[in-house]
């Protein structure tokens, strides 16, 4: 049998560093067409191209005139002998004023009216108080050279809008990070196959796909590996020389077919074994020709969050965003479910001497030694009625009422060495990105 005594165990937070200190990405720079920039992540400081408004502009819908035929008058000038295209004209909201007018009047301020030889007329109710009244000078949202949007921002819709405005039809992006998806194990199979006794359907490739994708990756999905020593290097090899990360998924345990620990310490450097948290315990970190490894745990449930917990981080290093996930505090709202994290074995009924024998149908606790360990819980968010105060319950409350369908989930790190958080309690909990 293998020996695994020498596994080091680390924090979420400990393995997060570790995973980000061998990250030295040096990501290549593109220029695409601002109409296919939604998601990207902003290279170089986009900038104005030109000053805009490129005129003096009217600001709302209105008559335009000259300051001069106001300024000095004792109350409104007569206006009844004005005539439209020489002491006034239409202007509306956006447009450039016409040519010889300095000065707009709201036009609800004005009554306009067509004599018999169909000559327009208007009555003012209300002077402008100084020139230039309800106008935008030339320049004033953006002179060229002005920067826009700096390097470092995720490209939203109204981003790309204010680039476009300064007359940029394209910009220069960080190249999309290319993320290898490794499943290993004898008894994955794709879905549509026809499932033999023992089989599994391979879906985290799936999950990882959609997450991928979703933080601005390309996701290379490779085909399942069996659980052989010599192919499972081939395959991690081979990602780490054409990919930026590499995600190796499962065959981080204690089984004798598990091999991807053994694997990676005789190609690259093991960063830890595991972490001290369940779901996800059997999660790895290590680096391969330059190239960080991010080793995440098989079942689909553990997956989840263990991308969230580290490819998440690795991939906004990638970019230069903040790797941390986003933090909140809330109110529990309903207690978590009886027990708790640490491998605890139920209570059995029966001789008192026998239940302090060992199960051999019960792993070892792994908080035996004092050690902490930590359940990963996911909540979601809800709102009292009437209220601003956000609380949160365990995700398999049937009477959630997320604020945003699915957009809204977090994660609590339950301590199985403490009491219970209390129904009101404050928790600070990672929001799931």
């Amino acid at each position: 049998m293998r020996d695994h005594s020498s596994h080091i165990t680390v924090t979420k937070d400990r393995a997060r560093e570790l995973l980000l200190g061998v990250c030295s990405f040096a990501p290549a720079v593109e220029r695409v067409p601002v109409s296919e920039a939604f998601g990207r992540v902003l290279a170089v400081p986009a900038k104005a191209q030109l000053d805009m408004p490129n005129c003096l502009t009217c600001n709302m819908d209105s008559i335009a005139v000259r300051w001069a035929d106001f300024d000095g008058v004792e109350g409104l000038p007569d206006t009844s002998g004005w005539t439209r295209g020489v002491e006034w004209e239409f202007a509306n909201t956006g447009i450039g004023m016409p040519v010889g007018y300095d000065t707009a009047i709201a036009i609800e301020h004005v009554v306009v009216t067509t004599d018999d030889a169909g000559e327009e007329h208007i009555t003012i109710d209300a002077a402008p108080s100084r020139q230039f009244a309800g106008t935008t000078p030339a320049g004033a949202r953006m002179h060229a050279g002005d920067v826009l949007v700096e390097a470092g921002e995720v490209l939203t819709p109204l981003l790309i809008s204010h680039i476009a405005s300064g007359n940029n039809t394209e910009v220069e992006v960080f190249a999309k990070p290319v993320v290898a998806f490794i499943p290993t194990g004898n008894e994955l199979v794709k879905p549509g196959s026809v499932i033999e006794r023992a089989k599994n359907i391979e879906t985290n490739s799936l999950l990882a796909k959609g997450k991928i994708e979703g933080w601005g990756g390309i996701c290379r999905v490779w085909d399942i590996v069996p659980d052989d020593k010599a192919a499972i290097r081939d395959a991690v090899c081979e990602a780490a020389r054409t990919c930026d990360i590499v995600v190796l998924n499962a065959g981080s345990s204690k089984g004798n077919d598990d091999w991807n620990i053994e694997m990676l310490e005789e190609v690259g450097t093991v960063l830890y074994h595991e972490t001290n948290h369940g779901p996800g315990h059997h999660s790895s970190g290590a680096v391969v020709d330059g190239t960080p490894v991010v080793g995440i745990s098989g079942p689909p449930g553990g997956a989840a969050f263990t991308m969230d917990f580290y490819l998440y981080p690795v991939m906004m290093t990638y970019f230069g965003l903040p790797a941390e996930l986003d933090k909140l505090q809330v109110r529990l709202g309903q207690m978590f479910p009886a027990g708790g994290p640490g491998g605890k074995p139920k209570k059995l009924e029966g001789d008192a001497s026998r239940e302090q024998e060992p199960k051999g149908e019960v792993r070892p606790s792994v908080v035996s030694d004092g050690r902490e360990f930590f359940g990963v819980k996911q909540l979601s968010f809800y709102q009292e009625e009437g209220s601003s105060e956000l609380w949160a319950m365990p995700a398999s409350s049937t009477h959630i009422k997320p604020l945003e369908a699915d957009e809204m989930d977090c994660y609590y790190m339950l301590n199985g060495q403490r009491p219970q958080p209390l129904y009101g309690e404050i928790l600070e909990v990672d929001v799931r990105p």
